[in-house]
C-alpha cells in the first residue's frame, strides 16, 4: 500500500501548479509583456517601472480552471521625481483610462487598490504605486483604504515563503496550493493572500504532504471569519479529522473519498 495519501496529494498539488512550459503560462507571460509594453507606450516617462508580484511570482497561483479568481498583480510605479506626486485615486483613474484605451473589448473593473483587466485567460490587477524618499528610509507605497498611501514591500513575502518552503522540504508551496483549491471550491472563506500568510507561519518540521496538509487544516484559525466562512472551515476540519481516523484504521479508500470532498475532482 502507498504511504497513505502522501503520493496522491503530491500529484494533486502538481496538477494545481502552472508548469513552466504550459501553454497557460506562456499566454500569461505574453500578456504580461504586452501590458508592460502598452504601459510604456501610453505613459512614457510618467512611470518608472512595472513590477510583477503576488502569487504568480511565488508559484502559488492556481490554473484558471481550478480558480476563476486567479489573477496577475502588476505594480505600476509612477515617476514622482520629474512629475508631481498625485493622490492615489488620480493614479487609479490614469490606469483606468489606460485600460479603457488599450483593452476596449475586455471587462475593466475599478477595484481597490487596483484596476482589473479581465482577459480571456486570466485577470490582471494593475496597482498604482510611488517611490517615496523619506528622511530615514525610502519606501514603495500603494493606495490605502482611506485615500492615502500605504508602505509595501512587494518581494518581502516571496522571500519569507521561499525560506519556509526550503526549510520544510519543499512542501509549503504545494500545501498552500491544495488549500487555495479548497478555498476556491468553497466560495473563498479566506482571502487568498491571508490564507498564504497563515500557512507560511506554521511549523512543518518532519511533515510530508499528507501529514502537513492535515496539520495545516487543523491549525487554520477561523476567529476572524464571518459565520458562513467559519462554517466552511468547520466542515473542512471535520473531514480532515475523518481522514485521519480512516488512515489510522488502514482504510485508504474511505480516506480518499473523504479527501475528494475537500478537493473535488481528484479521485
Amino acid at each position: 500500500m502507498e504511504a497513505g495519501l502522501n503520493n496522491h496529494l503530491r500529484k494533486i498539488s502538481s496538477e494545481l501548479f502552472i508548469k513552466y512550459n504550459a501553454e497557460e503560462r506562456q499566454k500569461i507571460d505574453r500578456s504580461i509583456n504586452s501590458i508592460i509594453g502598452k504601459l510604456d507606450n501610453y505613459f512614457d516617462n510618467q512611470i518608472d517601472e512595472a513590477i510583477v508580484f503576488g502569487s504568480y511570482t511565488r508559484d502559488t497561483i492556481l490554473p484558471r480552471r481550478f480558480d476563476s479568481a486567479s489573477d496577475i498583480d502588476i505594480l505600476i510605479q509612477f515617476n514622482t521625481t520629474d512629475f508631481d506626486k498625485l493622490k492615489p485615486e488620480t493614479y487609479r483613474n490614469h490606469l483606468k483610462r489606460f485600460a479603457e484605451t488599450n483593452y476596449t473589448a475586455s471587462p475593466i473593473i475599478k477595484d481597490h487598490p487596483s484596476i482589473v483587466i479581465e482577459l480571456g485567460h486570466i485577470k490582471f490587477d494593475l496597482v498604482p504605486a510611488i517611490f517615496d524618499v523619506g528622511l530615514i528610509y525610502d519606501s514603495i507605497e500603494i493606495p490605502d483604504k482611506n485615500g492615502g498611501w500605504l508602505e509595501t514591500e512587494p518581494d518581502k513575502f516571496n522571500d519569507t515563503l521561499t525560506e519556509a518552503n526550503t526549510n520544510y522540504n519543499s512542501i509549503v508551496k504545494p500545501i498552500i496550493r491544495l488549500l487555495k483549491y479548497w478555498n476556491a471550491s468553497n466560495g473563498y472563506p479566506f482571502f487568498s493572500f491571508e490564507l498564504e500568510t497563515e500557512v507560511v507561519d506554521m511549523n512543518f518540521s518532519d511533515e510530508n504532504y499528507q501529514s502537513g496538509f492535515l496539520y495545516a487544516i487543523e491549525e487554520l484559525s477561523g476567529s476572524d471569519l464571518p459565520g458562513w466562512a467559519s462554517s466552511k472551515l468547520d466542515v473542512l476540519k471535520t473531514n480532515a479529522g475523518r481522514i485521519d481516523e480512516y488512515l489510522d484504521h488502514g482504510d485508504l479508500q474511505k480516506a480518499k473519498s473523504t479527501l475528494e470532498r475537500i478537493l473535488p475532482g481528484f479521485s
